[in-house]
């Protein structure tokens, strides 16, 4: 994918207006609201509380949240309450402008403004009842390709998805006939949710036995110090595939999923042929709507093109090919079905949203998502053959060897070590997902992060260092031949 030359400020403050940004959690307009905050040293997730923090069952005399129609009645409204709770530096004054479209007045477009950013961030809503609802959000950051926005915009009315940089040009003073007039935003009633919360970064131990839990918790401090320092944010979580326990940073905070969404959508496929309603060998064309930039050669051929499924599922899992797996997905019958096998794998918080391509979301919950514990339990599960059948779990992690992209994940590994994985990145955010076969302790590993440095090499040495110290954590559990004990720690 395309290297983006720009910068992010750091990441801000915590919530000014902890009361407010509770409601909203409730109302369900905060990003990742429905993520499982895990407390250190245990497999449980914590209870979900009220503004107040109290448990939101268990008590009658809480106050009702407001109306979720008042707090929705505007497109600016909508848009910010969809965005502040985790894009950093967003504020109610970074947005520039409203948009409505007059090919269909149920539809507008939010633009949002953010220093240090190349392009402003895009949300498109549409009216529902009397509420606003975000449908999809892109970045304007290449003006001299917009075709690849254009490619996650079906359904949007023309004059909306057309007018991304002609409405740039005409806030420059440049000739713009097609681009919509804009209007200032209307956030009245409207709390200012301030900065963004991430999940803490507390060590989450989980099912660990006593006889390893002093090493993996000195280990995995280790690890915490580079997530810590992360320019960004970023979470990691480890499942020993001999001993059957985890641990990680920050393993249900929800991440833009990227390239490793092809996981899914990979055992979505075998799903399908395991079930006999696809084959290695079928043929069939690439379509126009399966078009996108990014990674992969096909994006350069016209549709029409003839490929067999196994020659999709190559493409996609070992040159992350797009096109090829927009395909792929909408053979085995599109974004339901995968999501649909997501939560039979029980990763419920893995959601593909729209069709793969090289742009990104404001926020993961208006793009394609995930954790970094679901993707642990899918390569898990594609490891002990259990994701598809046997056989088709096999052809899944033979395909994943043959992986040829860069990985940050192997660089901290000693070399020739066997592994399995497919990594992902889009714009500040850089993602791998892996099977590493320790000779003693294989471990099936995740590491995803979002908000980080622009440049991936500069992101990439810290992302190098989080696999070698977990490597590190699981070479020491082979030293002096102990063997782990049962009990739960």
């Amino acid at each position: 994918m395309r290297r983006r030359r720009r910068r992010r400020r750091g990441l801000a403050l915590l919530v000014l207006a902890v009361l407010f940004a509770g409601i909203a959690y409730a109302a369900g307009y905060l990003p990742g609201g429905g993520d499982h905050a895990a407390e250190a040293g245990s497999g449980e997730p914590v209870r979900k509380v009220s503004p107040l923090g109290e448990p939101l069952s268990g008590r009658e005399d809480l106050p009702e949240p407001p109306d979720a129609i008042k707090l929705k009645r505007t497109p600016a409204s909508a848009a910010y309450l969809a965005v502040a709770g985790e894009l950093p530096d967003v504020d109610r004054e970074s947005i520039k402008a409203v948009y409505r479209s007059e090919d269909d007045p149920d539809w507008a477009a939010v633009r949002f403004g953010l220093e240090d950013e190349e392009g402003d961030h895009v949300l498109f809503l549409q009216k529902e009842g009397r509420a606003w609802e975000v449908r999809r959000s892109v970045l304007t950051d290449e003006p001299d390709y917009p075709e690849n926005e254009q490619a996650v915009l079906g359904g949007v009315p023309e004059d909306l998805a057309g007018s991304l940089y002609t409405v740039a040009e005409a806030e420059n003073g440049l000739p713009s006939d097609s681009a919509p007039v804009g209007e200032p935003p209307d956030l009245e009633g409207v709390p200012d949710m301030g900065q963004p919360r991430f999940s803490g970064t507390e060590p989450f131990l989980e099912g660990v036995p006593s006889a390893e839990r002093g090493r993996i918790e000195k280990g995995l401090s280790e690890v915490r110090e580079v997530v810590e320092r992360y320019d960004g944010v970023a979470g990691v979580y480890v499942r020993d595939l001999e001993g059957g326990w985890g641990y990680g940073v920050r393993p249900d905070e929800e991440f833009f999923s990227a390239s490793v969404i092809k996981v899914p959508i990979m055992i979505a496929v075998y799903r399908k042929i395991d079930e006999g309603e696809l084959s290695l060998s079928d043929r069939f064309e690439t379509e126009e709507w399966d078009w996108a930039a990014g990674a992969g050669w096909l994006q350069w051929e016209d549709p029409g093109e003839v490929y067999s499924v196994y020659d999709y599922l190559w493409m996609m899992m070992t040159q992350s090919d797009n096109v090829a797996t927009n395909a792929l997905l909408r053979k085995v019958g599109g974004i339901d079905y995968v999501n649909e096998v997501s939560r039979s794998l029980g990763t419920e918080d893995t959601v593909l949203m729209q069709k793969v391509t090289s742009e990104r979301g404001a926020v993961p919950a208006l793009d394609n998502r995930t954790t970094t514990r679901d993707m642990v339990v899918m390569m898990e599960k594609i490891a002990d053959g259990t994701a598809a059948s046997p056989e088709s779990s096999q052809d899944m992690v033979d395909l994943m060897f043959l992986n040829v992209l860069d990985s940050w994940l192997v660089d901290g590994l000693p070399s020739e070590t066997p592994v399995a994985n497919k990594s992902g990145w889009l714009y500040q955010c850089y993602n791998e997902v892996g099977i590493v076969f320790h000779d003693d302790r294989p471990y099936a590993v995740s590491v995803l992060s979002k908000y980080g440095p622009a440049d991936p090499e500069a992101a990439k040495p810290d992302l190098t260092e989080i696999s070698e110290r977990l490597w590190d954590v699981q070479d020491g559990g082979t030293e002096g031949g102990e063997e782990p004990s049962e009990e739960e720690g």
